[in-house]
């Protein structure tokens, strides 16, 4: 039986019953809440007993450069449904967002996860600490100003190789500043040749039979 998507505007109604001033975003299969709000707006979608959020599928964190957005995304196992609640911080430098753990024990190593490589501070959080790399880790390496350099810029080639835009072979818009470049990189024409070289020597000959040495034979 195919899992229904729950409409957000359904979904949005219920809640603001409940919170009238906790939905700050609807689209038709989200609704987004002020950070500060998401546990008990969790807590109520797990309890409802229409809604029965009882699972976390997986809980993820977007970069939008001046904010983050903690995405959850819920299912129903009785009811076969799905939705997905955002929460979203007010602002990007250090974000902090009540940890979930409390509603969904699931929530504990993704929290952790987020944090490790976003930097999202889970408040109220258990055991917040690295998951997969190492305390003292200089930064948070799935943020998106991750070793940006002043300007907005970031290091490394501003394009994928062999990828500029129709009639280019460099980067124009940083030609000429004071922006970090990278070398011009040419467009292969044709895939390079296969090379010709001559095979091994040997390489594709017969070997010659070796004898075995039989009953009777001397060495």
């Amino acid at each position: 039986m195919t899992t229904v998507a729950l409409a957000g505007a359904a979904v949005a109604e219920r809640v603001r019953a409940a919170f009238p001033d906790a939905v700050i975003e609807v689209t038709p299969d989200s609704l987004t809440v002020p950070a500060e709000r998401v546990a008990e707006v969790a807590r109520f979608l797990r309890d409802d007993p229409d809604l029965d959020c009882k699972y976390l599928n997986c809980l993820l964190g977007v970069d939008w450069l001046d904010h983050f957005d903690v995405v959850y995304v819920l299912s129903s196992l009785a009811k076969n449904h799905i939705f997905v609640l955002k929460a979203r911080t007010t602002e990007h430098a250090t974000p902090v967002v009540p940890s979930v753990n409390a509603v969904w024990m699931g929530a504990n190593l993704q929290e952790r996860e987020v944090y490790d490589l976003m930097g999202i501070q889970f408040s109220d959080h258990p055991n917040l600490r690295r998951i997969f790399l190492w305390e003292g880790f200089p930064g948070h390496p799935l943020r998106k100003d991750f070793l940006a350099l002043p300007g907005g810029y970031k290091p490394g080639l501003q394009r994928f190789p062999f990828e500029f835009p129709e009639g280019q072979r460099a980067y124009p818009e940083v030609e000429g500043t004071d922006a970090p470049s990278a070398p011009a990189v040419p467009r292969l024409d044709q895939p390079p040749a296969a090379s010709e070289s001559p095979s091994p020597s040997g390489r594709g000959q017969a070997r010659p039979e070796r004898s075995r040495r039989g009953e009777g034979e001397q060495a």
